[in-house]
């Protein structure tokens, strides 16, 4: 899409859409949110494409460990937790895109943002006192990021 159409998208878009009552303000708070819908894409993306390799690299430690009559235990043991902690980011991460893209329109806003930050609110809460205080910051860090 060139900057043309894209202007274009956004004029046809503010006329047509009955939520805006000012389109501009309508529009920069909807730029940080849908900026922040395309990072959250690419690093989920990136997050995946790293979970899947280091899955295949924990297979192949783990038939390494085998042919070795079981002497690789901490090989083993480091491709694991190094496959858990890139995964937990993956998931943590695909939960809060995939509930983004239920708040998204078919133009690629999302009219109803307030009550997509209080759903990512509730959740942040959530996670805290469960005390998963890493998934609450990595929330709390795109939630920041939505709302600049």
């Amino acid at each position: 899409m060139t900057l043309f159409q894209w202007r274009d998208h956004i004029i046809t878009y503010s006329m047509n859409n009955p939520n805006s009552s000012n389109n501009s303000a309508f529009l920069e708070i909807q730029r940080p949110i849908v900026k922040g819908f395309q990072e959250l894409k690419k690093v989920t993306e990136g997050l995946s494409s790293r979970t899947n390799k280091l899955g295949w690299k924990q297979r192949n430690v783990l038939i390494s460990h085998v042919y070795s009559d079981y002497q690789k235990h901490h090989q083993l043991e480091f491709a694991r937790k190094e496959w858990e902690e890139v995964s937990w980011k993956y998931n943590v991460h695909l939960k809060l895109y995939e509930l983004m893209r239920e708040y998204r329109d078919i133009y690629g806003y999302f009219p109803e943002y307030v009550e997509m930050f209080s759903q990512i609110d509730v959740i942040i809460d959530l996670a805290g006192k469960q005390d998963e205080f890493e998934i609450a910051q990595i929330l709390v860090n795109w939630r920041k990021r939505l709302s600049r």
